[in-house]
């Protein structure tokens, strides 16, 4: 019998959570790299599937702005680096720029900058922006050697590529057998269709369970 927490275990915690953790793994091997290199306190770097960008939706933006190119967010109380899996290397180094004005003027006043800043301005003439634009511009060669792109080029590329599959089918699965409320025996062809890797054995047997 295949159940919830079968599910749960085989696709998420064991598919989903350690892709995420590997690219976590990568990024903080990064930023390490970069922070010896410059002497400043390495940040924690965490990824997330959650669509996050520095844009808020109460804030005016221009259509096109480039906040939204901005996949992540930095956390000045925790000095963490939050990511979407899908960010480029350049994001990765944008907010990581904002790590380093945060050591440079302290996390209050930083906070308290920032805020300012939110409040009266949009993204693009925010000078914190504009200032983490050139100077990721500025150390963009020192930082990003070969061996740092390489590491995400043939590393974190992949690692994006597969978790993209496999939150197809998971999605596939969750929209089918739990937003429609189908009996799980309805869905158990859909089921065995998406997730290739599944043994026969979870497929045989009058499993009348919902999933």
């Amino acid at each position: 019998m295949y159940t919830v927490d079968d599910f749960i275990r085989t696709e998420i915690e064991e598919k989903v959570l350690p892709a995420l953790r590997e690219i976590e793994e990568i990024y903080q091997e990064i930023v390490e790299e970069w922070s010896s290199k410059l002497g400043v306190p390495r940040p924690r770097v965490l990824v997330t599937m959650q669509n996050i960008d520095e844009c808020k939706c109460s804030e005016v933006c221009e259509s096109d702005d480039a906040c939204r190119l901005v996949t992540g967010e930095y956390y000045p109380d925790t000095a963490t680096i939050l990511l979407n899996y899908r960010s480029t290397l350049d994001t990765l180094l944008h907010l990581y720029v904002h790590h380093i004005q945060c050591v440079q003027v302290g996390v209050e006043k930083f906070k308290q900058i920032r805020e300012a800043e939110r409040l009266r301005l949009p993204w693009s003439l925010r000078p914190t922006e504009i200032r983490a634009v050139a100077l990721s511009k500025r150390l963009y060669n020192t930082l990003c050697t070969q061996r740092v792109i390489k590491l995400w080029t043939d590393y974190v590329k992949s690692k994006i590529k597969t978790l993209d599959e496999t939150y197809s089918k998971v999605r596939g699965i969750v929209k089918t057998a739990l937003l429609q409320s189908m009996p799980y025996a309805q869905t158990r062809d859909l089921m065995k269709r998406l997730v290739t890797s599944r043994d026969d054995r979870a497929w045989t047997g009058k499993d009348t369970d919902r999933l």
